[in-house]
């Protein structure tokens, strides 16, 4: 009696750890095993019709995969080469032609920008001591987490939605206070990236577009691929009106790029040097540096920036073994920040699995 008591505890804990491993075995084949995988899996989860990816090592040429639709009320395929808006993913973009003028001695990126941009007097003192690599770092004082973000709300300055990015933040400049002293904390700062405007068009001696097509294949003004947002009425195409195009050109260096998937690859793949953070009080192990968020590893870091306003959803990782990923959406997750780290684990995962 004994003995068979203890055999039917022992066939009972094993087919326990059995139904356990199968269930972790199932678990994982639902887990997408590929970049595709991840970006079919991202679409049908938060219910966008199209998208475009570009991804692959450093040294090789870009795959480059369609999904979906370009229009979902007319199901026309997505094509490969076709053009979206890439809201802040033209921050990396600006930041680079910056930091090539840099590099050829236009500029010099430690200097104030209140001298380097011939601002006039801040309203808060401490802003005179922003220096513009600061701005490309996110460090310069701005915190939208603490104020509001004054490029999504013209208005509470006196402004409405046709002033461009460089009038929005010459504004705030102004009439506002910084919520931290210049160099101690990050904060992403869509104003304090636009205070970058004018030292961009004349360290480089042109204008904005031609600033960003010396180191980018990607234009302001042009064809772009509709977006659309799903409602009670079904699909509906946004962004269209006159007054939204002109204000998503009014970006400018901080979001009014348009471009290729291809292109941001190609942008995104070039080698870049290992940064370190310059905050003095963070308390994060993640920074931003050269416009690009960055995340150190053990043996390096990798590198990551997304974009988005209703209807568009865009996102480029340089992994640290040189894989770069670009996807450019035509449609927006409900959450964006929270869709972008669900994205993000979900690449980094596989980019570790197969190192």
């Amino acid at each position: 009696m004994f003995r068979s008591r203890k055999a039917r505890l022992r066939w009972s804990a094993g087919i326990l750890v059995l139904a356990g491993v199968i269930v972790m075995f199932v678990e994982r084949s639902r887990e997408p095993a590929t970049v595709e995988d991840i970006v079919e899996s991202f679409l049908q989860s938060h219910n966008i019709p199209g998208a475009v990816l570009a991804y692959g090592p450093l040294g090789a040429d870009p795959k480059i995969v369609p999904f979906g639709v370009s229009d979902p009320i007319l199901n026309t395929p997505m094509t490969p080469d076709q053009p979206f808006r890439l809201a802040s993913l033209t921050k990396p973009i600006a930041a680079r032609a910056l930091i090539e003028a840099e590099k050829r001695g236009q500029i010099d990126l430690n200097r104030l920008i209140a001298e380097l941009a011939e601002l006039p007097p801040p309203h808060d003192p401490q802003a005179a001591q922003i220096t513009a690599r600061q701005l490309l770092a996110h460090t310069g004082g701005f915190d939208k987490d603490i104020t509001f973000d004054p490029i999504f709300a013209p208005e509470r300055l006196g402004l409405d939605w046709s002033a461009s990015c460089a009038e929005v933040a010459q504004t705030v400049w102004q009439t506002m206070p910084l919520d931290h002293a210049p160099g101690t904390r990050t904060a992403y700062s869509n104003v304090g990236f636009c205070l970058l405007t004018d030292l961009l068009t004349s360290a480089l001696g042109s204008d904005i577009e031609d600033g960003l097509q010396q180191v980018a294949d990607v234009y302001l003004e042009g064809p772009a691929g509709a977006n659309w947002l799903y409602g009670s009425d079904g699909w509906t195409r946004v962004l269209l009106s006159d007054e939204v195009q002109n204000w998503i050109l009014g970006l400018g260096i901080a979001g009014g790029a348009i471009g290729t998937a291809e292109a941001i690859w190609t942008f995104a793949s070039t080698p870049q040097p290992v940064f370190e953070t310059t905050a003095l009080e963070d308390d994060k192990s993640d920074f931003y540096a050269s416009g690009w968020h960055v995340w150190p590893e053990e043996n390096g870091q990798h590198l990551t920036h997304w974009g988005g306003v209703r209807g568009l959803f865009t996102a480029v990782f340089q992994f640290s073994d040189g894989e770069t990923v670009a996807i450019l959406f035509n449609a927006s997750p409900a959450e964006p920040s929270e869709a972008f780290t669900s994205l993000h684990n979900a690449l980094y995962r596989i980019n570790k699995l197969n190192r």
